[in-house]
């Protein structure tokens, strides 16, 4: 019987473990995703037998990363992981203290000695060398004191925080979609099984992934308390984001007004409303370099938690039922992973808010009552659809506008999508998996200032003031 379970479950969709993970903000693509490089040169030089006088420690960075690198605390994070610092070491140190005393000490500490190392310096923003293999690619560089070259790793920062080296790549990338596990498989294994769409993601962490269910249960416990303490904790916080653009925190005044007036005047629901309070809670902690959950991205950090908190409110739902919501989530993002990419870089937006709003409408509809058949897979696609050609373009290279807003759009979108489905009848007409497809498609065919560069879109904008005018645009 295991035998024929493992032959039956498809080998390429990735784990809840790498889909749903602690992170620190504000991007998973630029921070986490750097962090994660520079905890692996770490483990290569300590490799190296011995450290000699004179040897010096560079990285390039190069497209996205190059563009936006300072606004996402790519250097920071960097050196974050070079001094041995993943995300969830930094409960009392920050990546900001990390980097000054590294630029104090112009040195970074191994233990087989010190390398010279200047993150100022020796951090290069390079936006003029074509970044190749990927858009978020770095290079890591030990150099002797005559500056040849002794260890030279390139890396890319594929989405999600997830990095491989650039070697790696296209081996990752080599199989084609006909290859690769679909929605309509899935729903295939469910049906033949009778089972639903969490019990086949228990059956894919085991048989797959080696995750026993006992270790799921306690991934899902943990990913739903940070979820919930990112919501709270922009709930309480007030004041203004760091960065140039003095943007304001306004999770917690929002919601006090909202407290106050008894829900929402007009015609939007309080649960969409508050949905969308949560999820501007979150991206803001985000954007504050927090600690958030990767859903799939750090930048949609926002949208999942924000649904499933109002449903857990609405519902009056366990933690259990919760953690099957998050499980069914999963499957959906670890589908776009797999077939298509959620990297701002490559794809746009539309990878991340896009992707974010279909796992939280699938979960959603999941609570509901919905079918795996034929609903779950419906409020999924519906979701993602109509963030389709979505662009990527942070104002300033920060993770705030308007990509703060963008995931109180991602839940209400999400919201919906799932009670358009429960309530529509008739075949669908366009699946998830053809949804999937022409999002990875689009993004290829966007143009790169559009993905992730704040080079167009919003982020071309002339520098807007106070009241968020252009300045060079005569008031009326």
């Amino acid at each position: 019987m295991e035998r024929e379970n493992r032959s039956a479950v498809p080998r390429t969709l990735p784990s809840l473990f790498d889909t749903l993970k602690p992170a620190v903000g504000p991007s998973s693509s630029h921070t986490l995703g750097p962090m994660r490089a520079g905890l692996l040169f770490r483990r290569r030089l300590e490799e190296q037998s011995d450290i000699h006088p004179g040897e010096r420690i560079t990285i390039t960075l190069y497209g996205s990363l190059a563009y936006t690198g300072k606004g996402h605390l790519t250097d920071q994070a960097i050196v974050a992981g070079l001094c041995g610092y993943g995300p969830e070491d930094l409960e009392n140190r920050s990546m900001v203290e990390l980097y000054t005393e590294t630029a104090r000490a112009g040195e970074l500490l191994l233990s087989a000695g010190g390398v010279a190392f200047q993150p100022e310096h020796d951090i290069v923003f390079d936006t003029k060398t074509p970044p190749a293999p990927h858009p978020n690619t770095l290079r890591f560089t030990l150099l002797d004191w005559q500056k040849h070259v002794l260890l030279s790793v390139t890396y890319c920062s594929i989405g999600g925080g997830a990095v491989v080296e650039s070697s790696d790549l296209g081996r990752l990338s080599g199989s084609t979609s006909a290859h690769k596990v679909s929605a309509h498989d899935i729903i295939q294994a469910c049906q033949q099984r009778e089972e639903t769409l969490v019990d086949y993601a228990f059956l894919m962490e085991a048989s797959v992934h080696g995750h026993a269910r006992d270790a799921v249960l306690d991934h899902l416990c943990v990913v739903w308390r940070l979820m919930s303490l990112a919501i709270e904790r922009g709930l309480s916080s007030e004041g203004y984001l760091p960065g140039v653009l003095r943007v304001e925190r306004r999770a917690a005044d929002m919601m006090r007004r909202f407290t106050l007036q008894h829900g929402t005047p007009g015609v939007i629901s309080a649960d969409s409303t508050r949905a969308s309070i949560y999820a501007i809670a979150v991206a803001e902690e985000n954007a504050a370099g927090g600690a958030v959950v990767t859903a799939p991205t750090c930048g949609s950090a926002g949208v999942l938690p924000s649904c499933l908190r109002v449903m857990q409110e609405s519902m009056k739902l366990s933690d259990d039922r919760i953690g099957e919501a998050l499980l069914v989530a999963s499957v959906i993002g670890e589908l776009a992973i797999a077939k298509a990419s959620i990297a701002g870089a490559l794809v746009g937006c539309q990878g991340e808010i896009g992707v974010a709003s279909a796992m939280a409408a699938a979960a959603v509809c999941y609570l509901l009552g919905g079918s795996v058949f034929d609903q779950v897979n419906r409020a999924a696609e519906t979701a993602l659809e109509h963030f389709l050609g979505l662009t990527c373009d942070p104002v300033a290279g920060l993770v705030q506008i308007p990509c703060i807003e963008r995931n109180a759009v991602g839940a209400a979108s999400a919201l919906n999508a799932a009670n358009m489905a429960m309530i529509s009848g008739g075949r669908a007409r366009v699946g998830f998996d053809a949804t999937l497809e022409v999002m990875h498609q689009t993004g290829l065919d966007m143009r790169s200032r559009y993905k992730e560069t704040s080079l167009g879109g919003l982020a071309a904008v002339p520098d807007l003031d106070s009241d968020g005018i252009p300045d060079d645009q005569q008031r009326q």
